[in-house]
């Protein structure tokens, strides 16, 4: 397998994930995160991966966004009216799962807060939470830099830098949005499922040793779901060719 700058880049997003999951266990030991702690960074790690989602969905071409019913007619999706329509469906799903959190886990967290900030303040920063949320930013950036379908400034960036990069086919329309929006679903089910699951066991048995191995379980399916799709994707479209002109004395040599 080449490694290609886009590999890499991918690579350095599945470490960053990596990372993400792994400081929770050090949060636990050292600072003192519970279970609602926990829950709470895996939210925000939610939001943060459907707030990529509708950038990835910003990016798709509209030739491959299908279509939508409008008033009873059918008319051919664009993509604010794609980025719309899941920001207020997801928006709700995420609103209505952090309420669901608060309810279930919270227990007497909120007897000293007073308002968003306080509870911001608290579970956010002074927790050291927004320190892991940090790398799934990053990592969040570098999947939508390098998607399939990435801004239009990545390309005009790379003719800047003389680097040609190849967009994929159109293909046939409509079938991009479901791959997109369905992935991040299905993986929001599985993954949020597991950890409620073990924070309520947590708060059974007065432990945090299954929200622990939840939290291990998690880290190497994100970790092999990741390097599995790394591995086995075609040739990657985005800098896999680029080919770097270098001035000499005697013309120009080309490298890479």
């Amino acid at each position: 397998m080449t490694l290609t700058l886009l590999t890499t880049l991918r690579v350095v997003a599945a470490l960053l994930f990596t990372a993400f999951n792994l400081i929770p266990l050090y949060g636990i030991h050292v600072w003192g995160w519970d279970a609602f702690q926990l829950l709470l960074l895996y939210w925000g790690e939610t939001f943060i991966l459907f707030a990529c989602t509708l950038a990835h969905i910003a990016c798709i071409p509209p030739a491959r966004l299908g279509s939508m019913i409008v008033n009873g007619k059918t008319v051919p999706a664009s993509r604010a009216m794609m980025v719309g329509f899941f920001a207020v469906h997801g928006g709700g799903f995420v609103s209505i799962h952090l309420f669901f959190l608060c309810a279930l886990f919270s227990g007497d967290a909120f007897s000293q807060l007073h308002g968003v900030v306080d509870f911001i303040r608290s579970f956010l920063l002074t927790s050291g939470a927004w320190a892991p949320l940090l790398l799934v930013v990053l990592a969040g950036i570098v999947d939508v830099l390098t998607g399939e379908y990435h801004p239009a400034f990545v390309d005009a960036f790379a003719r800047w830098l003389h680097v040609t990069l190849d967009r994929p086919p159109i293909g046939q329309p409509g079938d991009a949005v479901g791959s997109v929006v369905g992935g991040l679903y299905l993986r929001i089910f599985v993954m949020q499922a597991a950890i409620i699951f073990g924070g309520m066991a947590s708060q059974r048995y007065g432990s945090l040793a299954p929200l622990i191995v939840v939290i291990a379980l998690k880290t190497a399916a994100d970790l092999a779901i990741r390097l599995d799709a790394i591995l086995k994707a075609p040739p990657a479209p985005l800098l896999s060719g680029a080919r770097f002109g270098i001035e000499t004395g005697s013309g120009t040599r080309e490298v890479g």
